[in-house]
């Protein structure tokens, strides 16, 4: 046995008391003051319970989280007021009584799995962790997703997953989720979201640009129905797919079938599944239809032919049902190999009625629209650049998407008939559209 004299115990016990206190500073097992702790009791008191929020558990949660701790430590004295703050980055923390709102709308009863978009601090998520199974989180800004996984690690939270990316897509491979909820505000509710919610369950979220509202989304029988809460104000979400430029997948050069085999079993397709397209897909038959080589030794040349090199045709996208895509208008811009966003909607009732009814477009993942710049070509070949070279460049496009078609399981057909001034009218692009394919997974 080791002894010690009483004064050198003493001593050594004032060392370990200095060097905690130390150690704590600054971190987040720093026991709190009483100061902090009162404010926090008066938060959840006169901010959150009079304003009507009633759920224990939730109510308990919050009271438990130390707020403080997810803001910059001079501004821990205003941590418990009811008003955003910035975490940096240009990022805020929300106030206190959103958080519990959008909680509370999720009804959470403990065994569930959230997916959060836009982990910030971590604040929300730690509050989620307190109310369910697991909490997966997303973040698009660097230093913050690895702040918020360093802190929520430091404070023993086992059950929250950080992750850096693009929100948008929220995280297809741990999906579905009983619970969504979305702490920055797109100008619509982006798809791979409503995808990724479990039927039955539900999303809070935030939409709008310079009015916006909360939401609350529910899935029934796959259906998505919303209802409008109250209007807010939060940061803009941000990324790729909401900025309107959307990178596209690499082609892919090499396929399983040979060219052979692909003119062989060539025809027009006119019935499809109601499966949806992925972004790759896509990505490849526009690639097909007028995309540039990168075998990097034709250069800057296209996919397919145009008489002297004009190509007076541009190539848009209808999404009708595609991964990772909101319903709406795209433009193909060949020389990035990127979408770029022109409007969300859901054209396909208005495209069926202006096309004459006809089914392939009934139940089409996605249409591939040809609209013409006849002046570019006119200016070179004069009438016969438009009576002739320019229909003959969509002919050869269209000859390429078909034959992609094939080597993908997909089913298309070429498609001239419709009313031209009532199309013009519903893609509003100010060009003359000429030819559609429509696009799906054949039966």
């Amino acid at each position: 046995m080791i002894k010690f004299r009483k004064s050198t115990l003493i001593l050594f016990c004032l060392i370990f008391y200095f060097a905690c206190r130390v150690l704590s500073d600054d971190t987040p097992g720093e026991k709190e003051s009483a100061q902090l702790t009162q404010k926090r009791e008066m938060m959840i008191k006169y901010q959150i319970k009079a304003r009507g929020i009633k759920d224990k558990r939730l109510l308990k949660a919050m009271q438990k989280v130390q707020r403080h701790l997810f803001v910059p430590k001079s501004l821990w004295d205003q941590a418990y007021n009811d008003y955003p703050l910035p975490i940096g980055e240009g990022q805020t923390i929300s106030q206190p009584y959103i958080v519990a709102l959008m909680t509370e709308l999720l009804e959470l009863k403990g065994k569930e799995k959230v997916l959060e978009i836009g982990t910030g601090s971590g604040y929300q998520a730690a509050v989620l962790s307190e109310l369910c199974k697991e909490v997966y989180t997303i973040e698009i800004v660097p230093a913050l997703a690895r702040a918020s996984k360093k802190l929520l690690k430091e404070m023993g939270y086992k059950n929250v997953h950080v992750f850096e990316g693009d929100g948008y897509l929220g995280l297809e491979k741990q999906a579905p989720f009983e619970g969504i909820i979305v702490t920055c505000a797109p100008p619509y509710v982006p798809k791979p979201l409503k995808d990724q919610l479990k039927e039955g369950g539900r999303m809070v979220i935030p939409v709008g640009e310079t009015y916006q509202e909360l939401k609350v989304l529910t899935k029934q029988k796959g259906k998505i129905k919303e209802k409008s809460i109250v209007p807010v104000r939060f940061v803009p979400m941000t990324g790729k797919y909401i900025e309107g430029k959307i990178q596209l997948p690499k082609p892919v050069l090499k396929g399983d079938m040979s060219v052979e085999e692909a003119m062989y079993k060539r025809r027009s397709v006119r019935d499809y599944t109601e499966e949806s397209l992925s972004l790759k897909e896509v990505s490849q038959l526009l690639w097909a239809a007028g995309g540039v080589n990168v075998d990097g030794i034709t250069g800057a040349s296209r996919t397919a032919p145009s008489a002297g090199g004009l190509y007076p045709y541009d190539l848009y996208l209808v999404a009708f049902n595609v991964k990772e895509l909101e319903k709406g208008l795209y433009e193909y811009v060949p020389e990035e190999n990127i979408l770029r966003h022109v409007k969300s909607a859901d054209l396909r009732a208005k495209i069926v009625q202006v096309t004459y009814f006809q089914g392939m477009f009934k139940k089409a993942a996605a249409m591939i629209v040809y609209a013409m710049d006849y002046a570019k070509v006119e200016a070179r070949y004069g009438s016969r650049g438009k009576t002739r070279y320019a229909h003959m460049d969509i002919g050869h496009s269209a000859e390429n998407v078909y034959l992609q078609c094939e080597s993908l399981g997909i089913g298309t057909v070429a498609v001239g008939s419709f009313d031209d001034r009532a199309m013009g009218k519903v893609l509003d692009i100010g060009k003359d559209i000429v030819y559609l394919l429509p696009l799906g997974k054949k039966k």
